[in-house]
């Protein structure tokens, strides 16, 4: 049991290592727009800006998005736990093995 646990937010963390990591991944709580994992993991449409933005190599949604989910993960070192709160979990889910960030036996579906 760890008597002084550590808590942090997902930009807080950058540059920090921690044995054990559990993110929490809920658009809806996180009240912004710079952030979308729904949009990352495919559980959301990708507005017109964001196409546009993509296929210009603009910074987007989807890059500010994928590069603060590699500080989440890569923030690790023995055990990363990620909880996504979602409105569709099968996408999510298919969308992280087809982008190889997790296997089959990595995910838990509840």
């Amino acid at each position: 049991m760890l008597v002084h646990p550590q808590y942090g937010t997902h930009q807080g963390v950058k540059g920090l290592e921690f044995d054990r990591v559990m993110a929490i991944m809920d658009d809806n709580s996180a009240n912004g727009f710079l952030f979308l994992y729904e949009k990352l993991f495919g559980a959301q449409e990708l507005s017109q800006t964001d196409i546009r933005n993509q296929s210009e190599g603009k910074d987007s949604v989807l890059s500010r998005t994928r590069r603060l989910f590699y500080v989440i993960c890569s923030r690790a070192e023995k055990s990363l736990a990620i909880v996504a709160y979602t409105k569709d979990p099968k996408v999510v889910k298919r969308k992280s093995l087809e982008s190889g960030w997790f296997t089959q036996d990595e995910i838990e579906m509840m």
